[in-house]
């Protein structure tokens, strides 16, 4: 028995640091456009090269608190595959559920960084998703961002909680997001946990609500048992339906932010799993997505269970509020 199963996109990403960009107004974020030199020759640093994507970030990063995971994701017959299988065993991650698709490219990202925020450059690449046939038994199943040809696996994971009860974890990508079909709302019924940054939340109710409360209330009529909103460097914001609770960010030194979110759910999750309440989760999410956020990568500064009770037991004064 798996503990948890995370099903997304595997992607190779590439981190460049920008020395020669400008932009049009201060950095001051979402409102900020980063301006490079059409047709020029932009030097950058490249710091790294990884093994990303929400799926893995979170199989392994759970694999670290000592959790049975493993990934169910698409991708070509290429190097990125050679590196991901290596990587997750590394990691303790099982790949039995990496699908090879002949005739098709693994999926990639460039993230740009400039000033400790990122761009990302990323593809999306058609993916006839589907789960396996048996599908492995697992307390959770993680549905994390992926590209077209999403519907059919949308539509398995929906009929399957219907009939074992597995506890499924929705983080919609930014197609799911814009498409807005019937599959991702039926399968919003069945969530247990529903994470989305703010801009995400107010995308898929169609409302700009700022209100945390007003916008939590929205998503969890949808059908989610908890709903999880991060809102970047303001926090993030957890409801069960009875009571919202906050937490600011943990103390962190920001070096590069990829993954942050993924981080995040992480930390959550597995609080969850150690059969910690939501309130508690949110601490647990915040200490996770802040030590990520100081190393290049997502999956560098992920944290075990027992680092994150120790960085919690140094700061006691850190709580969350309830709103």
């Amino acid at each position: 028995m798996l503990d948890i199963i995370t099903i997304g996109d595997t992607k190779l990403d590439t981190f460049v640091v920008l020395d020669e960009a400008s932009t049009q107004c201060q950095l001051k974020m979402p409102e900020c456009q980063l301006c490079l030199e059409y047709g020029g020759k932009i030097v950058v640093d490249v710091v790294d090269t990884q093994v990303a994507g929400t799926a893995p970030n979170v199989a392994v990063g759970l694999a670290r608190m000592g959790l049975k995971t493993s990934v169910l994701t698409n991708m070509g017959k290429d190097m990125t595959h050679r590196m991901a299988i290596e990587f997750f065993k590394k990691e303790g991650v099982s790949s039995k559920l990496v699908r090879q698709v002949p005739g098709e490219m693994s999926a990639y990202s460039v993230v740009l960084n400039f000033k400790g925020e990122k761009t990302l450059l990323t593809s999306h690449i058609h993916r006839a998703y589907r789960l396996p046939k048996p599908m492995p038994k697992s307390k959770w199943i993680y549905v994390a961002e992926m590209g077209p040809g999403y519907e059919n696996l949308y539509r398995q994971v929906t009929s399957l909680v219907k009939n074992n009860g597995t506890h499924i974890v929705l983080n919609p990508g930014t197609i799911q997001i814009a498409e807005k079909k019937s599959f991702l709302f039926d399968l919003l019924k069945k969530t247990y946990v529903l994470f989305v940054n703010l801009e995400e939340g107010q995308r898929i109710i169609g409302e700009t609500i700022t209100e945390p409360h007003r916008l939590a209330t929205e998503l969890y009529k949808l059908g989610p048992k908890q709903v999880v909103i991060t809102d970047g460097k303001n926090g993030a914001y957890g409801f069960d339906g009875h009571k919202l609770h906050y937490t600011s960010i943990f103390p962190a030194h920001l070096v590069e932010a990829t993954g942050a979110g993924d981080a995040f759910s992480t930390g959550y999750l597995g609080a969850l799993m150690n059969n910690q309440l939501h309130d508690e989760a949110l601490r647990w999410g915040a200490v996770n997505s802040a030590s990520s956020v100081g190393f290049v990568g997502p999956t560098k500064g992920l944290l075990s269970a027992t680092h994150i009770r120790a960085r919690l037991k140094k700061h006691p004064g850190f709580k969350t509020e309830e709103m």
